[in-house]
């Protein structure tokens, strides 16, 4: 499959360092990107981002997913960005935490969230979507999921609980965000935009008359996240939501 730079915008890996406090939580360092094997971030004890890697014209480019920990067992959030780093992930949640996998969540219908799908479904491992994104997806070949998350937002993992919040059109039509409430993190997908972004990358999908409001329901809903985590780049605080609206206001966008 080929990876489609108008998707969401993406960065050279080599101009993106992570920062300080990411650098010595990764589990592999020894790893270069030209294996295109995973990254892991711890971001708290239960939670860690697993990066993937996508190539385009010859470069690589990170790409953001989430993997949650609970008493249960595991909630991934978005798969890796091509399949074999997807089978990588599965095998390396079994060995590293022990613990099965409870159920998928892709956030919209690219190939970066979900080209990884049928890993799960191979496994007998839930893949839940909204209506929309199921749509999407059987259209562009990324597999079907289950669309069950328009009517149920929030799904119980043990423990723990998580919430699905689709805010509206932004960088896509069917584009939702991800609120773990006992830990406050807020996965925000490509909806969200990292620091160091200094445009919208390509807008192909995107609605730019509507994502700025989308952006701001996001903002009064979860106002006690403590950590916000893109689709792409360097995870931070509610500031990437507000770096994301001023890049949307901006001229140049």
């Amino acid at each position: 499959m080929g990876f489609l730079l108008t998707h969401c915008q993406l960065k050279k890996v080599e101009s993106n360092p992570l920062p300080q406090e990411s650098q010595s939580q990764i589990l592999s360092p020894k790893k270069t990107v030209e294996t295109q094997s995973l990254e892991w971030i711890k971001i708290k004890e239960s939670v860690w981002i697993h990066k993937s890697f996508g190539s385009f014209q010859g470069k690589l480019y990170p790409s953001n997913g989430l993997v949650v920990l609970t008493n249960k067992g595991v909630v991934v959030i978005d798969t890796p960005w091509t399949e074999p780093q997807t089978e990588e992930l599965i095998q390396s949640i079994q060995t590293k935490f022990q613990k099965q996998i409870l159920f998928l969540i892709v956030t919209h219908a690219h190939d970066d969230r979900m080209a990884g799908v049928s890993s799960f479904q191979k496994k007998k491992i839930p893949v839940y979507s909204t209506q929309l994104t199921a749509k999407l997806a059987k259209e562009n070949g990324y597999g079907i999921p289950s669309p069950i998350l328009d009517i149920q937002t929030r799904l119980a993992a043990g423990k723990v609980s998580v919430e699905v919040f689709y805010p509206g059109h932004g960088h896509s039509p069917d584009n939702i965000v991800v609120w773990l409430p006992e830990t406050h993190i807020l996965f925000g997908g490509c909806l969200v935009k990292d620091l160091d972004a200094s445009d919208l990358g390509n807008t192909k999908d995107a609605n730019l008359m509507l994502w700025e409001s989308s952006v701001k329901r996001v903002l009064a809903r979860y106002p006690d996240a403590e950590v916000v985590v893109p689709g792409h780049g360097n995870w931070g605080k509610l500031d990437l939501l507000r770096h994301t609206l001023r890049l949307l206001v901006s001229p140049n966008h």
